[in-house]
């Protein structure tokens, strides 16, 4: 009998059996929670790998009115790499609470490239402080190194879209793990694969331009417009990249939608209202970064900064839903009994909440004095003309 014809007929053989011990809270709680801290994540993400692109290409310009940007991304990358790592492990450790038996058994099937998760993070983060620390020294190979931090990060960007999109096709295990017992195996069954990597790579260019913005609102009160003007367009039109991506994308997800997922439209009445909300986020995003140029109002940076929130947490949101509906065959969340752990919840909370705030406080610290040094670096160059 053929393998893949046997797992669509009973499909729960294929499922490991949750956690015995249960979940520790009401699974409710840890999805808001996880919503959140995915959230922070991924725009940490997005706007690291955003300023590297943005970065590699004001060096292939070769231009000096990119000096003064190219100096402040280059400055962002290991911060933003650190918030990656940071915020990515809370939706991590949540994820296996809640579909560990499902996120494990992707992770064995995709482990060859899984294992190298770590070390590839390692050597990006090696690439961003080099580039830091040495950018003056060997100006010329500048490029490779950003590109070689680019390219590990992107891969561990598609490994994830691998692991966490296989974790949801139970359906597909067995038949991948009698072809490739050893992990050496990626999700390309998957036709939202790429789409879906894709609608990343959009939010990338729009948390880099929103961080151009930020810095071109600061020099514009510093009385520099021209620079502030500057570093805003270069945001604005990086920005311009992100609507093309997210609509490619969308046509992609769309176009290979699953009859689950049709479902959920028919059947979820968070849809529609998720939909809306990521549009009117969409919206405040677009004219924060369009009306920013040459202007001097927080106002601007604020409303794009909060309709990237509202976009991504949105996005969050609703992948999480297209996750429950697919996996209702397999797996539901509320036949796990809940076995409550409130005093081992509210140590990770109180810790979730005060490491969230102290991100917050150095970040509104360290941005302007990023920003101070890229006007430092600006003033000396005007000095030598």
């Amino acid at each position: 009998m053929n393998i893949s014809v046997f797992l669509t007929a009973i499909p729960v053989m294929v499922m490991p059996t949750p956690d015995p011990l249960g979940f520790p809270v009401p699974p409710i709680i840890l999805q808001i929670v996880a919503y959140l801290t995915l959230s922070l994540h991924l725009l940490a993400m997005n706007f690291t790998v955003g300023a590297a692109i943005l970065l590699l290409y004001s060096k292939v310009r070769k231009k000096t009115e990119y000096d003064g940007t190219a100096f402040f991304l280059g400055s962002s990358l290991p911060l933003g790499l650190s918030y990656v790592i940071t915020l990515g492990i809370p939706p991590l450790l949540i994820v296996q609470v809640l579909y560990g038996q499902m996120f494990y058994s992707s992770s064995i099937l995709v482990g060859t490239f899984w294992i190298l998760v770590i070390p590839i993070l390692v050597f990006a983060y090696a690439g961003f402080y080099l580039h830091k620390f040495k950018r003056f020294d060997y100006p010329k190979h500048q490029w490779i190194i950003i590109s070689l931090s680019l390219i590990f990060m992107l891969y561990v960007g598609f490994l994830f879209v691998n692991n966490i999109t296989l974790s949801w096709s139970p359906s597909e295990w067995l038949t991948m793990y009698s072809n490739h017992p050893g992990g050496g195996t990626l999700n390309f069954n998957e036709r939202s694969l790429h789409p879906r990597f894709t609608l990343f790579l959009g939010g990338a260019f729009a948390m880099a331009a929103i961080a151009l913005i930020w810095r071109g609102t600061l020099f514009n009160r510093w009385g520099y417009e021209k620079e502030g003007a500057f570093s805003q367009r270069f945001g604005r039109n990086a920005f311009l990249l992100s609507p093309i991506l997210w609509g490619v994308s969308a046509v992609g997800i769309y176009m290979t939608r699953t009859e689950s997922i049709n479902e959920m439209f028919a059947e979820v009445s968070a849809t529609i209202p998720l939909m809306v909300t990521g549009i009117v986020g969409f919206v405040l995003l677009t004219a924060g970064i369009v009306l920013s140029v040459g202007r001097k109002s927080w106002l601007y940076p604020i409303v794009s900064s909060l309709g990237m929130l509202i976009v991504m947490a949105s996005a969050v949101v609703f992948r999480d839903l297209s996750r429950i509906k697919t996996l209702e065959p397999y797996f539901r969340l509320e036949n796990v009994p809940i076995e409550p752990q409130w005093e081992m919840f509210i140590m990770f909370a109180v810790a979730l909440v005060l490491g969230t705030g102290l991100m917050i406080f150095l970040s509104i610290k360290v941005f302007p004095n990023i920003a101070s040094l890229s006007r430092e670096r600006f003033e000396s160059k005007l000095a030598k003309n």
